[in-house]
């Protein structure tokens, strides 16, 4: 009878402990992901006038500028894999690149604050060394190749399939529904431009003299993807592609159609950003539900595999 009391209590200790060693566990492992950017050295670098910044610094610098800091943690995590993965496709087989070579900007901490108020700077900033610091090291891989990731804002419901934008198969570019994407403040943006706006682009971007009469009687989309991305715009006896016409007019994607109004032209903008690989809006509704960043980035890009590159 005693051994069975013995037992019994020494079970009742079990489960009372369990949970504190799985807490103190999980610290443990947390604290040793925590990093110090202002030492760290990966060995890969990135080559500023300043001089030189490490790899997982220069992600931490330029991760604000790439997407909401508001978003759920683990879509900044994934985020963080895909710059981090793009500046190692751009660097090769080197451990070194410019700083004038990469799309990305900086942003110092006084920027940081300066942009966020200092209580909202304090939690943001966190976050941001968390996204990186529980990533650090990894990228995505097709094969045995880093990905070139492309990602947008918000897609259109779904996202681009490779073969259908740039006419060639890209295997872990294929399209994919987002379909909450739709749901975004920010999904459809409308603004109104004057023919002569038109003319006048036309004149100075591509050296061709276009009639506003001509504009009227012949302005549309000439070639558009399945789900609206414009390839070619026609404006009169001129050709401007889809993604040059955004440029121009400041346009957050290139899905948009065109419409006359009140004597000038509507140009209706669906999404934000390509709408190729990982839409940031789209992987966030995903972290609400409890996907993980690797789980949300394997979505977005079929059949990668996130691994440690050093390794």
């Amino acid at each position: 009878m005693r051994h069975k009391m013995s037992y019994f209590f020494f079970l009742i200790f079990l489960f009372m402990t369990i949970p504190y060693l799985i807490t103190v566990s999980m610290t443990i492992r947390k604290e040793k992901k925590e990093v110090n950017f202002e030492s760290y050295d990966s060995g890969y670098k990135i080559i500023s006038r300043e001089g030189k910044i490490d790899l997982e610094k220069y992600l931490l610098e330029i991760l604000p500028g790439q997407i909401s800091m508001d978003y759920e943690e683990e879509t900044l995590k994934a985020q963080a894999v895909i710059l981090r993965t793009d500046i190692l496709r751009r660097m090769g087989k080197t451990k070194t690149i410019k700083e004038e070579k990469l799309p990305y900007q900086r942003q110092s901490d006084a920027e940081l604050k300066k942009a966020l108020g200092n209580k909202k700077y304090e939690i943001k900033d966190q976050l941001r060394k968390r996204a990186v610091s529980e990533t650090i090291g990894k990228a995505a891989f097709y094969g045995n190749s880093y990905i070139q990731p492309y990602f947008h804002g918000i897609s259109v419901g779904t996202t681009l399939d490779a073969r259908e934008w740039f006419g060639k198969k890209i295997p872990y570019l294929k399209a994919k529904d987002s379909v909450r994407d739709v749901e975004a403040s920010e999904y459809m943006t409308v603004q109104n431009i004057t023919y002569g706006e038109i003319v006048k682009k036309l004149k100075e971007k591509k050296g061709k003299e276009v009639a506003v009469d001509e504009l009227k009687k012949d302005l549309r989309l000439k070639r558009t993807t399945r789900n609206g991305y414009v390839k070619e715009v026609q404006a009169g006896a001129v050709l401007v592609s889809g993604e040059m016409w955004a440029e121009w007019f400041q346009l957050s994607s290139n899905n948009f159609y065109l419409e006359s109004y009140d004597g000038k032209v509507r140009i209706i903008c669906l999404g934000k950003g390509s709408g190729l690989g990982f839409s940031q809006y789209g992987a966030n509704e995903l972290a609400k539900e409890g996907k993980n960043y690797q789980k949300i980035l394997k979505y977005y890009y079929s059949g990668i595999k996130i691994k440690d590159f050093r390794e």
